[in-house]
Order: structure tokens, then C-alpha cells, then sequence
């Protein structure tokens, strides 16, 4: 026993300097970006916001097919055409991801109803372990919304909707597309969190803790993905972007810390799933924030929460739904 716990301590340290050195070469080597071309990819709140920007960055950079789902149909259908005229196959579906039949069923109709450009598979082949029709290879969990107010002033079916949308959404939706993605041995969930799931604010309790728990989902859905071949995942956590959804941000040091543009989130989130990363904090400061929250006392990490801001939302479920 004495000697397992020697060994232990021995081999942890020289881990730990593989793991930072190898960090360092893929700052300075990128690893090779993955090619797009055969992918499939389902984007969830795809109608507006950084929903559009990511189904543009997509198309930009090769995807095969792209389908948006979404609860506004206008929103939808601009952005699929605009994604069509970009010469790539686009499709909509209306799908409230809160709701755990709706998903399933619209996952049904996508495999049913999105037909191919040519062959079911890139390869021309009819094996089951290959795409097909419908399969989607890459699924974009994006769609949330925000009731921005205290808990004693939200109404309880609206902190309901942000648990349904931001948190359980996921798991219907990662439910219905993975088992085809470990058959095929070809898959990538992605999930677009927040910081706040990290560092809660103050006038957006429900937002905060959704976030906080689809942060827990995606870590553990990530460890899980380890022993699956083929198949992995990508958790994003941005900054306050400057979307319709956080209209009423307001941040104590604007000009050092603006507000993300949500093309550049699309852009670094589209390149953190070709590059196989699994966690990506925009900007790179935020890695701080992780840093101090771990070594601060508590008076110092209210000062943290008095530099991030506060959200006072003007309308009750704004949302990149």
C-alpha cells in the first residue's frame, strides 16, 4: 500500500507536466481542423442570435447539411434561405426543446424527412455505419431563454420554462441524436453555456442555475464520451455577448470587458468542434475568473460579482429559442 501511494506521488507530477507541456505545443501547433464536409449538423434555437451566426459559420467552413429548429418560424425560415443561397442544404423544423415528446417527434420527422443531396451516405454505401438520410452528426444545444428577475419576483411558470428549455432540453435532445452517433462512431454534442454558470450574478437566478446545471450534464456527458470512439463533446461558456437575450447587461468596466460579438462566438465555437475541444471560456480571461474563485474568500468574490454586473431583462422570456 505504501508503495502504491509513493508511485502515485511520483507519477502525478510528471502527468501534470505532460499535460501543461502538451497545452503548450497545441497553442503553438494547432492540432488539424476537422473536415466538415460530411457532417450533419442540428442547431437548437437556429432561427436569430448566435443560433444564425453558428448555422452561417457552419456553412462557411463546408458542413453537408444543416438543420435549425426553433419556435419562431419567421426567424427559421430567413435564416434557411440565407444558409440555401450560401449553396448549402439547409432545413427548419418548429421544436419547443423544453417540451420532452416534441423533441422526440421532431427528431423522428428530421430522420424521416430530411432527404440527401445524391446517396444517403458520402461514401455511396448502405451500411448502418454510415450516415443515412436524416443522421445528424453534430448537434448544437443553443437555445435557451432568461426571465431576468430575483426569485421572489419571478412568476413560477416562467422559472419552470428556463429550467425546461436551458437545462432539460438538453437531455431530451442529446438523448434522441446520440445513440445513432455511437453506432456510427461519428458524433459531436455541443453545448452553448455561459460563464455565469461558473459566476452566478445577481436578477438572473433561474438563467444562472440552469446554466449551472447543464454545465454539470455536459461534464459528465464528456468523461462519459471518453471510452466512446468517434464521439465528443464541446462545452462553450462566453461572456456576456451582445444579443437581444441580455439587452439589460449591464457590466461595471464596459470599456475593458465589452460585450462579445456573437459572429465571434459562432466563429471560435465552430473551431473548437473542428479542433476537438472540449471546453472553451470567451474570452480567454475568464479562465481567471476560474482561477480566483478557487482561492478567494468570500468577500473577495462578491467584489467579483460587483465588477461582472447585474441583468435587469425589460421583457420576460427573451431567449435564442
Amino acid at each position: 500500500m505504501v508503495w502504491k501511494w509513493l508511485g502515485a506521488l511520483v507519477v502525478l507530477p510528471l502527468q501534470m507536466i505532460y499535460l501543461v507541456t502538451k497545452a503548450a505545443v497545441g497553442l503553438v501547433l494547432p492540432p488539424k481542423l476537422r473536415d466538415l464536409s460530411r457532417e450533419s449538423v442540428l442547431i437548437t434555437g437556429g432561427g436569430r442570435g448566435i443560433g444564425r451566426h453558428l448555422a452561417r459559420e457552419f456553412a462557411e467552413r463546408g458542413a453537408r447539411k444543416i438543420v435549425l429548429w426553433g419556435r419562431t418560424e419567421k426567424c427559421l425560415k430567413e435564416t434557411t434561405e440565407e444558409i440555401r443561397q450560401m449553396g448549402t442544404e439547409c432545413h427548419y423544423f418548429i421544436c419547443d426543446v423544453g417540451n420532452r415528446e416534441e423533441v422526440y417527434q421532431m427528431a423522428k420527422a428530421v430522420r424521416e424527412k430530411v432527404q440527401p443531396t445524391g446517396t444517403g451516405c458520402p461514401h455511396g454505401s448502405t451500411a448502418p455505419s454510415c450516415p443515412q438520410v436524416g443522421d445528424i452528426t453534430i448537434l448544437v444545444n443553443n437555445a435557451a431563454v432568461v426571465h431576468g428577475k430575483s426569485l421572489m419576483d419571478s412568476d413560477d411558470d416562467a422559472l419552470l420554462k428556463s429550467q425546461h428549455v436551458n437545462t432539460l432540453g438538453q437531455f431530451w435532445t442529446t438523448k434522441a441524436f446520440l445513440p445513432r452517433m455511437l453506432e456510427l462512431q461519428n458524433g459531436h454534442i455541443v453545448c452553448l453555456n455561459s460563464v455565469l454558470a461558473l459566476s452566478a450574478i445577481p436578477g438572473a437566478i433561474d438563467y444562472c442555475t440552469s446554466k449551472a446545471s447543464a454545465f454539470a450534464f455536459m461534464e459528465s456527458l464528456t468523461l462519459g464520451l471518453l471510452d466512446c470512439p468517434g464521439v465528443s463533446a464541446t462545452t462553450v461558456l462566453p461572456f456576456h455577448t451582445s444579443t437581444e437575450m441580455f439587452q439589460g447587461m449591464r457590466v461595471r468596466f464596459p470599456n475593458l470587458f465589452p460585450p462579445l460579438k456573437p459572429e465571434t462566438v459562432a466563429r471560435r465555437t465552430v473551431e473548437a468542434v473542428q479542433q476537438n475541444q472540449a471546453l472553451l471560456l470567451l474570452p480567454w480571461t475568464m479562465n481567471i475568473l476560474i482561477i480566483l474563485k478557487s482561492i478567494l474568500p468570500q468577500a473577495a468574490l462578491e467584489e467579483i460579482h460587483r465588477f461582472s454586473g447585474t441583468y435587469t431583462c425589460m421583457n420576460t422570456f427573451k431567449g435564442r429559442t
